[in-house]
């Protein structure tokens, strides 16, 4: 701990944005892959695609390019909160979201996972930002730091944009209040353990 002001308990969210050429084979790719996806519609929430969290599309359908963007970035989010590291990861699960007019997602977590993620394939940015819940809404009542922990965090919505964070953290999506149907990319990481080789 060095003097002056700390940051103790920082919560990691790593965001970037896909550009150019890179941007560009993303979002074809998986713009040709949207239309061999069967969804299922609930009735009252987002709509996914098939078995969410018990397959990999981005792995089936060879998005290549999307799931080199993705390692990019969690290469550099597990490097900006270690330095160089040998740490070894996997995309174990992927699922493609459509959010309806009137929709979101409900609050939640993606419990034991690693690292959680989305993409933005298809947005208006109007059409229901992420919202990430506020882990010490007990240190509210205090003067000197409400101002600091002054309720949860709206992240940001535009086309091309990546955002990882720690599979914990409770979160949902504001309601869609336009008419534009929100297209977004989910996956959730494990990292190698002792104890647990990934193959």
């Amino acid at each position: 701990m060095e003097r002056g002001l700390n940051a103790i308990f920082p919560l990691p969210i790593f965001l970037d944005q896909a550009e150019g050429t890179e941007y560009q084979s993303i979002q074809k790719e998986l713009t040709d892959v949207r239309s061999k996806l069967i969804f299922n519609d609930t009735g009252s929430h987002m709509i996914l695609s098939e078995n969410p969290f018990e397959s990999n599309f981005l792995l089936s359908y060879q998005c290549n390019h999307t799931l080199n963007f993705i390692n990019k970035n969690i290469e550099s989010y597990i490097t900006s909160l270690y330095g160089e590291s040998k740490i070894k990861w996997k995309v174990i699960e992927s699922w493609m979201t459509k959010t309806l007019t009137g929709r979101s997602s409900r609050e939640h977590s993606h419990k034991a996972m690693d690292i959680s993620g989305v993409y933005y394939l298809d947005t208006n940015e109007k059409d229901g930002s992420l919202v990430m819940n506020n882990v010490h809404p007990h240190l509210l009542s205090n003067a000197l730091l409400s101002g600091i922990y002054d309720g949860d965090l709206q992240l940001p919505l535009e086309n091309g944009i990546i955002m990882l964070w720690p599979g914990q953290l409770r979160h949902r999506t504001q309601v869609n209040e336009t008419q534009h149907e929100r297209i977004s990319i989910s996956f959730n990481v494990i990292l190698e353990r002792q104890g647990m080789t990934l193959n």
